[in-house]
């Protein structure tokens, strides 16, 4: 679970306001037209809206928030449509995968853009979680399917899976292994979702120990680039198939699982990407490879899917 101050603010000092008002609430944002834009064609989708939910799945106080109410969402989904027709639009959150209020939350917001004609195409479940205390396979699957069933895809966007005790134990990794599988075994369960970023390969460069001092070690390699069992345990899976079907898969830093529909007999490839490098832009501090915009809340990414 994710316990970072719900009450940060990752706004830009150098974002213009008011960007827009309610008098003109159709006029872009110069930044968000020009980053995507400038992008358009180049990213398979774009993190239109993110972490905009408190853990009670209340609306998160922002100068959007503030200036336009709700309308700030389905504004903005339809200014990224206008700006990069091609690419799936996203609303990205954490602790969606542990707080039913929160996911609540989340499905207003799908069913918020909808219903004001604009474009959703997905939902990115960030997926920072703790060891021991991940949901079980069967419960991640079925919080997926509640918006995949809202006509929407799912991914797992920032994947990665914290130690609270450090150093972790070998018993520790291997709860941790177990982990890892129930949140890629529950993609692999559910039709709808499209792929899994994982936040960061290596323990050396993770985000997370500078966050939660006391926690860590939430990687699949570790400080010194070792492949830990929770990697193994991934692989293997991918390798074994989701829910006693067939799959193939890879070792390598881009692996795909494949999943049998036992209906229709139909496969279907889950992508597994290991993100890493840098931050651009705004947003939060954690590495990962990440295009972030300049509109804070209305934080513009590329989901490495």
């Amino acid at each position: 679970m994710d316990t970072r101050d719900p009450h940060r603010s990752d706004q830009s000092p150098y974002v213009p306001l008011p960007l827009v008002t309610p008098k003109q609430p159709t006029n872009p944002s110069p930044d968000i037209t020009n980053v995507v834009t400038h992008y358009a064609g180049q990213c398979y989708a774009w993190d239109v809206v993110n972490e905009a939910l408190n853990e009670n799945g209340t609306f998160r106080t922002s100068v959007f928030f503030t200036t336009l109410n709700t309308g700030y969402i389905p504004i903005s989904f339809t200014f990224a449509a206008a700006a990069d027709p091609a690419a799936k639009l996203y609303y990205n959150d954490f602790n969606l995968e542990t707080s039913t209020a929160k996911a609540d939350g989340a499905v207003k917001i799908v069913n918020l853009i909808k219903a004001a004609g604009a474009r959703i195409d997905g939902v990115g479940f960030q997926a920072h979680l703790n060891v021991g205390q991940t949901p079980s396979r069967v419960a991640l699957a079925a919080t997926l399917s509640r918006f995949t069933a809202l006509g929407v895809e799912v991914a797992y966007t920032e994947l990665d899976i914290a130690h609270t005790k450090l150093p972790a134990s070998d018993a520790d990794n291997v709860k941790q292994a177990a982990d890892y599988v129930s949140v890629v075994g529950s993609c692999l369960d559910v039709k709808g979702c499209v792929g899994i970023t994982v936040w960061q390969f290596t323990d050396r460069y993770s985000w997370v120990p500078g966050t939660f001092p006391g926690k860590g070690e939430a990687c699949l390699w570790d400080q010194n680039y070792k492949k830990k069992p929770a990697y193994d345990a991934v692989v293997k899976l991918l390798k074994g198939g989701a829910s006693g079907t067939a799959a193939t898969g890879t070792g390598t830093e881009t692996g795909t699982g494949s999943k049998t529909n036992s209906t229709t007999g139909a496969v279907t490839s889950v992508p597994v990407r290991f993100s890493g490098g840098f931050t651009a832009g705004l947003g939060e501090s954690g590495i990962g490879r990440r295009l972030v915009g300049v509109l804070g809340p209305l934080v513009v990414a590329v989901l490495v899917l």
